[in-house]
């Protein structure tokens, strides 16, 4: 029970009863340099599918003057077994003083599902243009949460 007038408020869970935190970390192999002075400045948004729509989640920091990133930010979720969790990522040339990704430079994308990275430990997909045409290679790889089971069954030959 709580009781405020003695100090003692519970703290709110931190996670969805039945879910699994899941930490992923992004990096990115020969991204495209579409701008012809520098190299592409990349940050990565993350994207979950959720009541019918798309919808951002997380943010990388944004690299500078590297075609080939990878990303120190994880990239929190909460991962539920037996649903479906549609994610893209997208990768975007950071423009300086952009304050919105339609500002910047699309880069390329690559969809998956949760389950299938935290199932793999680690996904490696082309990341492709709008046009589908390839612009390099993401790898999304699944930190500190294994798919191991809790309860282990076993039958014996008798």
């Amino acid at each position: 029970m709580s009781d405020p007038e003695m100090g003692w408020v519970p703290e709110p869970p931190t996670m969805t009863l039945g879910a699994s935190r899941v930490e992923l970390r992004v990096s990115c192999h020969g991204l495209l340099d579409r701008d012809t002075l520098t190299k592409p400045h990349p940050c990565v948004l993350l994207k979950l599918y959720s009541d019918e729509q798309w919808v951002e989640v997380e943010r990388t920091e944004v690299l500078r003057s590297c075609s080939s990133p990878v990303f120190s930010r994880v990239l929190a979720l909460e991962y539920f077994f037996e649903e479906k969790q549609p994610l893209q990522f997208h990768v975007f040339d950071a423009e300086d003083g952009a304050t919105s990704p339609r500002n910047d430079t699309f880069l390329g994308s690559t969809e998956c599902t949760l389950g299938q990275i935290v199932s793999q430990t680690k996904v490696t997909k082309p990341l492709l243009l709008k046009n589908g045409k390839t612009a390099g290679k993401s790898t999304i790889t699944d930190l500190f949460s294994k798919s191991d089971p809790f309860m282990e069954i076993y039958k014996t030959n008798e």
